[in-house]
């Protein structure tokens, strides 16, 4: 594009001039337009889902909730029931054979096994909600290094901009060089510039791959990097800071924190219950070897009770009342966070997308202005270099001032979506 810029700048001066101030007014929205024709253009959600699809991440999601649901089933599985077979033996003229075959089962009287089962299920479903918060996280950071690459393109591309005006204006001092209108001065002073410009470029560039390679890792990107298509500034305003709160009260990790305490009031419940005792059923064939070939055959029956003389599930007890305690200390921790963050995020967010619009819509057409008026200015010898200069870099500097704001007010926007619980816009 430079070379273009030059070969034009021999022949037509002002069409360039006009040119390079279109190529900063259309930088400083950003590249995305020119991405939409790439075969590699990926939108934000389409990066959002990509982040989320990974395999190794849903293994770790759903993992989990087979870990606690395997644990539940654990904790409500019926005990097995008993076969055993025993032989009494005596010797002698009268001595006897005596066999019993028994069957017997054990009876939890006080539901322990069903209570400790129900909180194994409720704790599953705060892993699953623990897991849909994991992707809430998940998606703000392929949004967050999203729109970074993004604003480092968009930066990189003012940068470029600038070294082509720089470029535009050694072709003139060239010109004017030749003809005896300028002096060695300022074709080394912008000389200088030009290097101080693509040394800037060059970082930028470098930043932009950095950040590339950070959302591709994140995504699971293979192969060249793709062209993104999106825009800086966020669409709207967000909701009002009491619809906000309103949303933020479902928030995932608030309702896991809220069914572990619903888990930890069951196990405090199966605890309680120590002093049901077990009821062991006991059933089967008893026969009996007399003396001769005489046999005698019949059955026998029994019932017996544990004697719960002991508490022996005290620790459970104690420890389904920390998890409750500390359950609770968390939610009023998060819930205390979300009211005093919510509203300062919401109006930092409202506050750097209402500047960055203001700044955008009076500092577009006066750079442009003082762009277009300084480089003919200095063409026509009525302007001096430093003039020039500092239309150049006052351009920039506006340019990249308008993509740093929209980039706060994204980041902004991405982290009331996350303190609101929501995955994507």
């Amino acid at each position: 594009m430079a070379d273009t810029i030059e070969r034009w700048s021999r022949r037509k001066p002002m069409a360039t001039r006009f040119l390079c101030c279109a190529w900063i007014i259309g930088c400083m929205g950003g590249s995305a337009h020119a991405q939409e024709t790439s075969s590699f253009a990926l939108r934000e959600t389409e990066a959002v889902a990509r982040a989320l699809a990974r395999t190794a991440l849903i293994d770790v999601l759903e993992g989990q909730v087979e870990i606690e649901s395997g644990r539940g089933r654990v904790a409500a599985a019926y005990a097995n029931p008993e076969v055993a077979y025993v032989r009494e033996q005596t010797f002698g003229s009268r001595g006897t054979g005596e066999d019993y075959l028994t069957v017997s089962q054990t009876v939890d009287l006080g539901n322990r096994r069903g209570l400790q089962g129900r909180a194994g299920a409720t704790r599953a479903q705060a892993a699953q909600a623990e897991g849909e918060s994991a992707r809430i996280g998940v998606a703000a950071e392929a949004r967050l290094r999203f729109h970074d690459v993004l604003h480092r393109q968009g930066r990189a591309a003012c940068l470029e901009a600038w070294v082509v005006r720089i470029d535009e204006a050694l072709a003139i001092v060239s010109r004017r060089e030749q003809r005896g209108d300028a002096a060695l001065y300022d074709r080394r002073r912008l000389e200088r510039e030009r290097f101080v410009a693509g040394a800037r470029l060059e970082s930028e560039r470098a930043g932009v791959e950095r950040a590339q390679g950070a959302l591709t890792s994140l995504i699971g990107w293979h192969g060249a990097a793709p062209l993104l298509q999106g825009n800086l500034l966020p669409d709207s305003e967000p909701a009002t800071a009491q619809d906000l709160r309103t949303i933020s009260l479902e928030r995932p990790d608030l309702r896991a924190l809220r069914l572990r305490l619903d888990a930890s009031v069951l196990e405090r419940s199966a605890a309680a219950r120590w002093w049901a005792p077990d009821l062991r059923l006991e059933g089967g064939w008893k026969g009996v070897a007399l003396a001769g070939p005489e046999r005698a055959d019949g059955f026998l029956l029994g019932v017996s009770l544990s004697l719960p003389l002991w508490h022996r599930l005290q620790g459970l007890a104690q420890i389904a009342q920390a998890e409750a305690r500390a359950a609770r200390g968390r939610q009023a921790l998060l819930e205390s966070a979300l009211h005093a963050q919510l509203g300062a995020v919401r109006a930092e967010s409202s506050r750097l997308r209402r500047a960055a619009v203001e700044l955008r819509a009076h500092a577009t057409s006066a750079s442009a202005d003082l762009v277009r008026i300084a480089t003919a200015g200095y063409a026509g010898g009525e302007l001096g270099l430093l003039e020039l200069l500092d239309a150049y870099r006052g351009a920039s500097d506006d340019a990249l001032s308008i993509l740093d704001m929209e980039h706060a007010a994204r980041r902004a926007r991405i982290e009331l979506d996350r303190m609101t619980g929501v995955e994507a816009p």
